[in-house]
């Protein structure tokens, strides 16, 4: 469904009120996407139900879902749309590829962000935080990169946090797991044999299970909680995909929801991490912990 069009539309037929609305909202389709519904309709200078009856008037539901197609449409199309002028056409080969690399990563956290409206995160995050052992999964390229650096963010919180991309050691590690541990599979496709069975190997031993993955996979329905992986591959066979940042994004939002969780006992651990880095010279307290 190609959202912009039908809105470009609605200039045309809607009320006065609607019109101003969508103005607003073609205006800057990512404050659109993002923006509590109460700022986009004092923006707009309209009631919030106009929004509702938008949302309808063009197909949807509700608003929620008008929204999400919103941040496709920027995945999908944001270079174009943000455009001005030929700017595009004026950048040097370099730039393009510069240009092309960045909105694509955009457009993956921008549909992550999207993607996680309905998932109760602060549910997870203290699950994470109670766990008494926490096994990360991943196979491949992007879903084992994940599982490393998730361990490495949540053994700084002082949790017992351990990466396996081996296949092998991802079944036996999960079967000696007992109620009271936690174990995180990773898989873009949610097809990953090796991640798949190691979960519901887990599971049958008592630990709760979290994926991230795409909803609807095999992996999606083999745990007891689902971090939704939505993208929209880059047709560009030169260029790497941006699916990656949205994974990254995953792991960042784990790491801070569960910090969260946490509460100030992290902020001992952090700081122990930080004075052990000094012994190598790197002082700087704006640096990230960790090279």
């Amino acid at each position: 469904m190609d959202i912009v069009a039908r809105l470009q539309n609605r200039l045309e037929q809607g009320r006065e009120a609607e019109r101003r609305l969508v103005q607003t909202m073609l205006a800057d389709l990512n404050f659109a996407a993002h923006a509590p519904i109460a700022q986009i309709a004092e923006r707009a200078g309209v009631s919030e139900p106009t929004i509702t009856r938008l949302a309808r008037a063009l197909g949807f539901p509700g608003t929620r879902v008008m929204r999400f197609h919103l941040a496709q449409a920027l995945a999908i199309g944001g270079a174009y749309l943000r455009s001005r002028g030929g700017e595009a056409e004026a950048l040097t080969p370099a730039g393009q590829v510069v240009a092309k690399v960045a909105g694509g990563a955009h457009a993956a956290i921008e549909l992550m962000s999207m993607a996680l409206a309905d998932v109760d995160l602060e549910a997870i995050a203290r699950s994470l935080s109670r766990a008494s052992q926490i096994l990360v999964y991943g196979t491949g390229g992007g879903s084992s990169m994940a599982a490393v650096e998730l361990q490495n963010r949540l053994f700084r919180l002082r949790l017992h946090a351990t990466a396996h991309t081996d296949p092998q050691l991802q079944r036996m590690s999960a079967s000696v797991l007992e109620p009271g541990a936690m174990v995180i599979g990773f898989s873009i496709s949610g097809q990953a044999a090796s991640v798949i069975d190691a979960v519901s190997i887990a599971r049958q031993y008592g630990a709760r299970a979290l994926v991230i993955t795409t909803p609807g996979s095999p992996l999606a329905a083999a745990g007891d909680a689902l971090l939704p992986l939505t993208f929209k591959e880059d047709p560009n066979l030169y260029k790497p995909s941006a699916t990656r940042y949205a994974l990254l994004a995953a792991v960042d939002i784990l790491a801070m929801a569960t910090a969260e969780a946490i509460g100030p006992p992290v902020l001992e651990p952090l700081r122990r991490v930080r004075h052990s880095l000094a012994s190598q010279n790197i002082r700087n307290p704006d640096l990230p912990i960790g090279d």
